[in-house]
């Protein structure tokens, strides 16, 4: 089970990313290339914590020993996607494995739910909404996603996106916190978990 992330241990510097898994292959003959994707795509996030005083620098020094290296999970906060306001209590209707499209239900007819850029959180995975979606009539909404659908989504599991997060794990084993007199600093990589 996944860690919380604490509330009050907020990184001055912040970088998300995606890593597809394509292939792709080259002519040796004319350079033409084809490409072929695969699922597997993953978040890669990189925190940097530039001044850490000596209670945060426990705080975090005591999480990082909970992880274990890279044995441990840990729920990363988006800190910049977070939402304050309300469009329902929104809910998977359906989402195919290896699709890049959901449809979501629960939320407020006939508006605009999500904007490009929104992410949103489904089972400790995070997506990416890469175009505005609308709700119908009846409070569905098909939102076109960053990337697959890792597997099957169960209809009627939550769809956190108010406060989005990615369970992640290290991206290596060890640590290190610089220390100077009252403060430190420290930068971690994390890789979705899955």
């Amino acid at each position: 089970m996944a860690l919380e992330w604490p509330e009050s241990l907020e990184p001055t510097e912040t970088s998300w990313g995606m890593t597809y898994n394509n292939q792709a292959f080259t002519s040796t003959l004319s350079n033409a290339q084809q490409i072929v994707g695969y699922p597997g795509a993953y978040w890669m996030c990189t925190l940097t914590f530039g001044v850490l005083f000596e209670e945060d620098e426990r705080q975090l020094t005591a999480l990082i020993g909970r992880l274990h290296g890279m044995f441990g999970t840990v729920k990363i906060p988006a800190l910049t996607r977070t939402r304050e306001d309300d469009v329902g209590a929104a809910v998977v209707v359906s989402g195919v494995a290896q699709a890049t499209t959901m449809v979501i239900g629960g939320v407020t007819p006939n508006v605009r739910v999500f904007s490009l850029g929104d992410y949103l959180t489904i089972e400790g995975e995070m997506f990416e909404v890469v175009q505005d979606a609308s709700a119908n009539a009846q409070g569905r909404v098909t939102v076109m996603l960053n990337k697959r659908i890792r597997r099957a989504l169960q209809a009627g599991t939550a769809v956190e996106y108010r406060n989005p997060y990615s369970e992640m794990r290290r991206v290596v084993d060890t640590h290190e916190v610089a220390i100077q007199p009252i403060v430190s600093n420290c930068t971690l990589q994390f890789r979705e978990a899955f």
